[in-house]
């Protein structure tokens, strides 16, 4: 009786097709480092991370940033027709409608971007494709989250799958035969044939098909609700880019960019786990929080929540610190051995920006827009100006102080605004 509770709780109906994705993922990641470790080293992975900081940044802007929104409309109108036809409409347009605005600037700024991001101007014409490909790629990311959203969790798991097998391949090939412009051009690869290849799921077919281009359906109230989201997207995403480009910069600068490489590969090996919690903070946490009306029902899910992710996250980063060499070497190389001191560091910090990120996720429940501000301000800010002072100080080390330190401060911020604004955004009765 208590094995037939436990699989139908949904809680773990949403772990099982998780873990199936995260291990896609991490398939995926462990094909994507290893390969880079090899063709790339170091500093190929810091030239890397500056254009997938880039890359991430402007997607926060054309689509990512419509993730919790979409999520959200979606799960509250499922089951009406015509509402749910309005939002993928009008997602789908404000989506191509801001690409399209964007991507002139990356084109015609395509050589600058290449010097500053890459040290050099011969990869400009990775800047032009990324702009001529911008509207599609958003695209892709949209119909992710609006699978998410409609909670079809199998079809969520198939498109995903698609995603890595096509990551990991074309991540071996294009690497293998042109090395760093390869590395580059797969981020912009992938999600166009991702996208291409979901046309032949008939579920895939029909959202898409379902009163996407119907100019009709485009919704005034639903785009200034989006404008919410987007916006703390556009904060985010800028504040995020800007933050780890500049950072990595300067470890260059003051450094070396073979130690920048370093960091980045300790990041990376940071999202192999990450990716699992960020998962379900979108799958599971983000359509409860947003159905909730009441503070007894918020403190009912956030219980269930911890009580399973707490022990996962401590027997996950247990067995990483003891394993922490094996894992070097099964994703990376010897090159990268040197990170084996800061795992620590980076797992005292990732778990704090777990449980802060869970709490933080009731700001795109509500559209708490001045609580989601305040805190990304003092987490992203503080972690840059405590990382440049302490570099000077602690060298690589002081960045990793740097991390701790503000992911504690965020996650002291995002627990007072949430309580604080409690009664704001919910009923004290059911």
């Amino acid at each position: 009786m208590l094995i037939k509770k436990i699989l139908k709780n949904q809680f773990f109906k949403v772990l099982s097709y998780n873990s199936i994705i995260i291990l896609g993922k991490v398939i995926t990641s462990f094909v994507v480092s290893k390969v880079s470790a090899i063709y790339l080293g170091p500093s190929g992975f810091a030239l890397v991370g500056n254009f997938k900081n880039l890359f991430q940044g402007v997607l926060g802007i054309t689509s990512s940033g419509f993730e919790s929104g979409v999520i959200r409309h979606i799960a509250e109108s499922k089951n009406k027709k015509e509402e749910y036809a309005s939002i993928i409409s009008t997602v789908f347009a404000l989506s191509t409608l801001i690409a399209l605005f964007i991507a002139p600037f990356i084109y015609f700024f395509s050589e600058t971007l290449s010097i500053s991001i890459l040290k050099e101007n011969s990869y400009a014409f990775v800047f032009k494709y990324f702009a001529f490909l911008l509207p599609i790629i958003s695209f892709n990311f949209l119909l992710f989250f609006i699978i998410n959203g409609l909670q079809r969790f199998k079809l969520f798991t198939q498109v995903s799958i698609i995603l890595n097998v096509l990551n990991a391949v074309l991540t071996f090939v294009l690497i293998h035969f042109y090395n760093l412009k390869g590395a580059l051009i797969v981020s912009l690869l992938v999600p166009v044939l991702c996208l291409a290849i979901s046309f032949f799921l008939k579920e895939t077919r029909e959202i898409i098909y379902y009163q996407l281009f119907s100019l009709k359906n485009v919704s005034i109230k639903i785009i200034k609700s989006l404008s919410v989201y987007v916006s703390m997207a556009i904060y985010s995403a800028v504040l995020i880019s800007i933050t780890y480009l500049l950072l990595r910069n300067s470890i260059i600068k003051n450094v070396d960019i073979e130690t920048a490489g370093l960091w980045e590969a300790m990041n990376k090996i940071s999202t192999f786990y990450m990716i699992f919690f960020s998962s379900l903070f979108t799958l599971y946490l983000l359509p409860k929080l947003s159905l909730n009306k009441t503070i007894n029902g918020y403190n009912t899910i956030m219980f269930d929540y911890f009580k399973f992710i707490i022990p996962l996250m401590i027997t996950l980063f247990v067995v990483c610190y003891i394993l922490r060499i094996f894992i070097i070497k099964l994703f990376l190389t010897d090159d990268f051995l040197e990170i084996k001191d800061f795992f620590y560091l980076q797992m005292i910090g990732d778990f704090l920006r777990v449980i802060a990120f869970s709490f933080a996720y009731q700001f795109h429940a509500k559209k708490m827009v001045a609580s989601y501000f305040i805190s990304d301000a003092i987490l992203y800010i503080t972690f840059y100006m405590l990382s440049i002072y302490l570099l000077n100080d602690f060298n690589i080390q002081g960045v990793y102080y740097a991390y701790i330190v503000s992911a504690l401060l965020y996650l002291i911020s995002v627990s007072l605004l949430v309580f604080f604004n409690r009664n704001k955004y919910l009923k004290k009765n059911v």
